[in-house]
């Protein structure tokens, strides 16, 4: 198979069980509390991930390299899920998803100030207009007359898009010779623990309403939408420039709102219409040549 092709089938993959897995979270938050639920869904990924790196035979990580690996599974992991679950408490999950997504936007600005790797003015653009649809899709509503537990949680979500952008670049700066499935495993293990850590004296770690539609929501947000999706997004941040890697999982959003209408029932307005379509075309400005 064309290894371009093989990339674009891979990310499309990623970016449709990722969109679907959003509205399984705001699911299994009725059977269980965010970090009890994050633990879970982590520990999961991990668990099938050790499985699999012991199979390969594949060899763990220098040592020197742990620091790395531990800072990978508490931004990309603990943090990042701990954040987003417990934010999507008080926020629907197409706009959670819409808020999570906002870290290309971040991961833009470290790659241009961190990373020292300028954006010229066409990039610059699409992350104006990507943004711009951002706006859309979130509404009016979310930037006057806010409730403050929904703008609790949106902050609490943006703080979990940062920390996972963080993770990004910490990726694609320090990880480049290490193997992808380790990465993964590492990330998603370490990960769990940390979770578990805080889910232990606040929520109870064993306390989830267990029946065949929670076993499910655990098993497909963890086997699928984290270890195989975070694997295969390692492996695009390490075959695709970072830009366009990043930009494109925009798109993810807009298959969580999507979900979201025809699974859960939410409005689907004229704003995630207009938002998705300027999404597109801030992909489209980034990706090129």
């Amino acid at each position: 198979m064309n290894r371009t092709l093989l990339l674009t089938i891979l990310l499309v993959f990623t970016i449709t069980t990722w969109g679907y897995s959003w509205v399984l979270m705001k699911m299994g938050l009725g059977y269980g509390e965010p970090f009890t639920f994050a633990a879970w869904r982590c520990a999961i990924g991990g668990v099938a991930m050790i499985v699999f790196v012991r199979w390969k035979s594949i060899k763990w990580p220098k040592a020197s390299k742990l620091p790395d690996y531990f800072m990978i599974a508490m931004f990309q992991t603990t943090l990042m899920f701990g954040l987003m679950l417990y934010g999507m408490k008080y926020v629907s999950a197409g706009k959670t998803s819409v808020l999570l997504y906002t870290m290309p936007i971040w991961t833009m600005f470290l790659v241009h100030f961190y990373l020292k790797e300028r954006l010229n003015t066409a990039k610059w653009i699409g992350v104006a207009i990507g943004t711009i649809g951002i706006i859309c899709i979130l509404g009016r509503d979310t930037l006057v007359h806010q409730d403050s537990e929904i703008l609790i949680g949106e902050l609490l979500v943006i703080g979990g898009a940062i920390s996972w952008a963080i993770s990004n670049i910490w990726v694609k700066k320090r990880m480049g010779g290490e193997n992808i499935y380790m990465v993964s495993t590492i990330q998603l293990s370490i990960g769990a623990i940390g979770l578990a850590l805080l889910a232990i004296p606040t929520e109870g770690l064993l306390v989830i309403d267990w029946n065949a539609h929670s076993i499910y929501i655990l098993l497909f947000t963890g086997l699928i939408a984290s270890a195989v999706d975070f694997t295969i997004w390692f492996y695009l941040l390490k075959n695709l420039d970072i830009k366009i890697t990043t930009f494109s999982s925009m798109l993810v959003p807009v298959f969580g709102l999507m979900f979201d209408w025809a699974i859960l029932g939410n409005r689907l307005d004229e704003g995630v219409v207009v938002g998705g379509g300027l999404i597109l075309i801030g992909i489209y400005q980034v990706s090129k040549k």
